[in-house]
């Protein structure tokens, strides 16, 4: 989202409703809540209502933000499938009941690594859309001014140099810093996680929404930041002096997810988009058309030469079992809350 939003109604906007009937095999009306790049939601439903004569529209929004909005709408679904946003919180979804059982054939086409937890229980709710790799951004004008180094190692952040120089997403609205919670729990343990996040705090400008993360960053208005490094790796093609850096230590990950919600008033389209965008044709539609180079989950798809290369990197062991409860989701984000955002 490119600017502030004031509550947990994020920006409605309409995909323009292409018809094509030689090809159409579907029709009737979509509504998607999407947790990826603006544009990219804009596009991804453009192509499927032209593809298939299903006059869609799209709703965007954090991803902690569109979770929220969900559960509130429980009882009465303003819209038919959430498609993006880190992985955890729709596995929660699931576990409160929020979603709607379907398997899309396109499941088989997973990359191996992932089929496990596909075949888990969790996979009758969600499929994986994406992998995001988390890491380090850097804003190189800034770092040369402050007479400092790249951070290489997560301590590096704590660097006195950069106070106020650092920031980070918003777990309350953003599945990011959840991610880097977890990915921080499962390297020392929940104790120390909390300890170095007090103690990173003392370095963080400000907690702000996380498109606005990587944003702040090109302009120079932060330092450093955490994030996924496909967003890096996008700005410092259009110019932006950012370089991303995969921490020596530990690298983090996230897979985005895609899900129908429980009550869906448009089920079957439902099922064909979280068809298409599990297709090979959907899953490079990203990268190919708005260089975003989150990697691709289908197989047979294939991935951007921009994308981070994950041959030789220490990726972390993430327990989706525990990450993806919704008690333990909702316990560690008030945690954090109490005990490093409003701490005294």
């Amino acid at each position: 989202m490119k600017r502030k939003l004031k509550s947990l109604v994020a920006s409605l906007c309409l995909a323009s409703p292409l018809f094509a009937m030689s090809n159409a095999n579907a029709e009737g009306k979509l509504t998607v809540y999407c947790t990826v790049q603006n544009n990219v939601c804009e596009n991804m439903t453009q192509k499927f209502s032209q593809k298939y004569n299903v006059e869609t529209q799209f709703i965007h929004g954090g991803t902690g933000t569109i979770f929220a909005r969900i559960k509130a709408e429980k009882d009465n679904p303003q819209a038919d499938i959430w498609y993006g946003g880190t992985i955890e919180p729709h596995f929660q979804a699931g576990q409160l009941g929020l979603l709607e059982a379907y398997r899309s054939p396109n499941q088989a086409e997973i990359l191996p690594e992932f089929k496990s937890l596909m075949e888990s229980k969790k996979g009758d709710f969600t499929s994986i859309v994406y992998m995001l790799v988390l890491g380090f951004g850097v804003n190189t004008e800034k770092l040369q001014k402050l007479g400092i180094e790249a951070p290489k190692k997560w301590a590096d952040l704590l660097n006195p140099k950069l106070k106020g120089e650092v920031q980070l997403p918003d777990p309350r609205t953003s599945g990011t810093t959840y991610t880097i919670i977890a990915t921080l729990i499962q390297l020392w343990g929940e104790e120390k996680a909390f300890e170095y996040l007090k103690q990173l705090d003392a370095n963080i400008s400000q907690y702000v929404k996380s498109s606005l993360v990587t944003t702040n960053l090109s302009r120079g208005e932060s330092t450093a930041t955490v994030g996924f490094v496909h967003s890096y790796a996008t700005e410092k093609e259009k110019g932006a002096p950012v370089e991303s850096v995969l921490p020596e230590d530990g690298v983090g990950y996230a897979l985005g997810g895609v899900s129908i919600i429980k009550g869906a008033r448009n089920l079957d389209n439902a099922k064909l988009f979280m068809d298409w965008v599990l297709s090979k044709e959907a899953q490079e539609i990203p990268w190919r058309e708005h260089g975003v180079y989150q990697i691709p989950t289908n197989v047979k798809a294939e991935v951007a030469p921009q994308s981070v290369k994950l041959s030789g990197v220490k990726l972390v062991e993430l327990d989706f079992e525990r990450f993806g409860s919704s008690e333990e989701g909702k316990r560690l984000v008030d945690k954090w809350l109490s005990e490093v955002k409003l701490a005294k």
